[in-house]
């Protein structure tokens, strides 16, 4: 349960954050060491490989579904690729793209916060509003490279990055890379919406493991692995995780958890995707070493996103994967989307280029939600006889439990809205979004900071009313 924390004045706040930047005001305990906030590797050695066999081109072909075996590449964009390889060196009558001289823009300017500007002449804005290669632009691309490099320092294996169109994207290509109808998939007891948005047409077998404050249980999930073994039952290829800040429910998986994961991945042969945007807001002191940094073996599909630090409407993330997926996952780009914007991934590439205002971006939007959530952490230490939750150890979300009420989903859609309050029921994050479910996630991420008290203490009303009319329908059961 989280402890009370002291009051703040709202009003004062806001006054000092508009004369300096957040991180400032905040005097934070983060390290300002920016190769700290970019370290997301173990300095201990993953030796998983010396037990496993690293899987090779071969291998992978049994984890393809059957739409991903046939798809072919469009030789129209192996042409293109090839013309950002050759560059000026050929005479060129083959891309059929638009002249870049009728491009109607020739500069454009995006003036940051700190006064800092990224300007785009008319060079490399021809560059920016053209087709590219669908695996995505060549600069940031090797930008990215490097960038995965530096954070996780993964073992020597034959990887590759693919820019997709935001994080969803890339779970969508992921899954339509990876399953057939039908087919069993491991994922946390309460998973990401967008995850079961992107499964439904698959109507897959879901294998959901309880977690506690420490992410997903390990020995539940082998416990399952081994009655499915010996019921002779389908074994799961995938595994699909958040391990820092699980949406819905705020957890960070230690790293303890995980290489037993990763060691459970080569032992009953199935893939890892590691969907981690929150990665960046982590509150806790420990940085547990990603999926990535661990795969030794070749088993990890890793998706990364600026959405939730950066900005959301600009849909920059990417895959990191073994080569061979990589590749495969790029045909189903060129089919779907061709690529993903061009402009973004220039944008993206500045962005990411400057490590050091990158970091102090970063630095400054972690200690902007952590204000948030220890406001909510303060404002629900006063309904806490009505509900019970856990501190989140990252991300924007807090998962409570609402004591004595069976089904929130009258609480949310009725009694709530009608008062004027916004919440999302537990069913969300549920494959079965027709069961009963006790929980709600209340997101701290974009409320302002004085509506904080007011949402908390109307969220109490409206569960002191809803816990009345489920006490006056169990006496009517009762009576009858």
């Amino acid at each position: 349960m989280a402890k009370p924390l002291p009051r703040f004045n709202a009003k004062l706040f806001k006054k000092l954050i508009d004369a300096r930047p957040l991180y400032a005001v905040l005097k934070c305990s983060y390290s300002t060491n920016f190769d700290k906030i970019f370290k997301f590797y173990s300095d201990e050695e993953c030796k998983v490989n010396q037990k496993y066999r690293v899987l090779d081109e071969k291998d992978y072909a049994r984890f393809f579904s059957k739409r991903a075996l046939r798809r072919e590449a469009a030789f129209t964009r192996q042409i293109t690729a090839l013309a950002y390889k050759v560059g000026k060196r050929m005479i060129s009558l083959a891309e059929g793209m638009p002249n870049e001289a009728i491009f109607p823009f020739t500069r454009l300017e995006l003036t940051s916060r700190t006064g800092e500007k990224m300007v785009f002449d008319e060079k490399e804005l021809a560059t920016a509003l053209q087709y590219i290669p669908s695996q995505g632009l060549p600069s940031l691309l090797t930008e990215l490279r490097s960038f995965q490099q530096e954070l996780h320092r993964p073992p020597p294996l034959d990887r590759d990055v693919l820019v997709t169109n935001g994080s969803q994207h890339g779970i969508y290509q992921c899954i339509e890379l990876l399953l057939n109808t039908g087919d069993p998939i491991i994922t946390t007891e309460y998973s990401y919406s967008g995850f079961y948005s992107v499964l439904k047409p698959y109507q897959p077998d879901i294998i959901g493991i309880p977690e506690d404050e420490n992410g997903m249980i390990p020995e539940t999930l082998e416990s399952v692995l081994n009655e499915r073994l010996a019921r002779g039952l389908q074994m799961p290829k995938v595994l699909y995780v958040i391990p820092t800040g699980n949406n819905p429910t705020g957890t960070v998986l230690s790293e303890e958890r995980r290489r037993q994961i990763y060691e459970m991945a080569c032992k009953y042969d199935f893939l890892i995707v590691e969907d981690d945007p929150y990665m960046f807001l982590n509150f806790t002191d420990k940085v547990p070493a990603s999926f990535l940094s661990l795969d030794a073996c070749g088993r990890v599909l890793r998706l990364d996103s600026l959405s939730k630090v950066v900005s959301s409407g600009l849909r920059a993330a990417w895959l990191t994967a073994p080569t061979p997926l990589v590749r495969r996952a790029e045909l189903h780009t060129q089919a779907e989307i061709l690529h993903s914007c061009t402009l973004t991934q220039a944008i993206s590439y500045h962005l990411i280029k400057n490590r050091d205002a990158l970091a102090s971006h970063l630095l400054s939007t972690r200690s902007f939600y952590e204000l948030r959530k220890n406001a909510l952490s303060a404002a629900l230490t006063e309904v806490r006889d009505l509900m019970e939750w856990s501190e989140p150890a990252a991300g924007l979300f807090y998962w409570v439990r609402v004591r004595e009420v069976e089904d929130v989903y009258n609480l949310v859609f009725h009694t709530a809205f009608d008062r004027g309050l916004m919440l999302v029921p537990g069913q969300a994050f549920q494959f079965d979004s027709s069961g009963r479910c006790a929980h709600l996630r209340l997101t701290f991420s974009k409320i302002q900071l004085a509506d904080i008290a007011p949402a908390v203490r109307l969220l109490g009303g409206v569960v002191r009313h809803e816990r009345r009319l489920a006490e006056r329908q169990r006496r009517l059961a009762t009576e009858q």
